[in-house]
């Protein structure tokens, strides 16, 4: 068996990681679309201040958790990630 992949599929708000990141990612893989979980999470919380920093850290934490799942299962795993709000996580193993 191969080793399993990790694939970040990355780039500004706009340009196309959602279009493209179901053709690029590893086989019988989902991506991970954090604006997606980002979005339902905020959704879900009452309105403050805090909302959105708390929307954050509770899908960076989701992403994570989701990562390092995949890992200890071996299998391959996508997400995407723009450059102004999405984590781009340092995964050690």
């Amino acid at each position: 068996m191969s080793n399993p992949t990790l694939l970040i599929v990355a780039g500004c708000n706009g340009a196309g990681k959602s279009s493209f990141s179901n053709a690029l990612s590893p086989e019988n893989t989902s991506p991970y679309d954090y604006d997606l979980v980002f979005l339902a999470i905020y959704n879900r919380l009452t309105d403050g201040e805090l909302r959105e920093r708390m929307a954050h850290n509770l899908s960076s934490e989701d992403l994570r958790s989701s990562i390092e799942s995949a890992i200890a299962n071996k299998e391959n795993f996508c997400y995407e990630a723009n450059f102004n709000s999405t984590p781009l996580l340092h995964i050690s193993v």
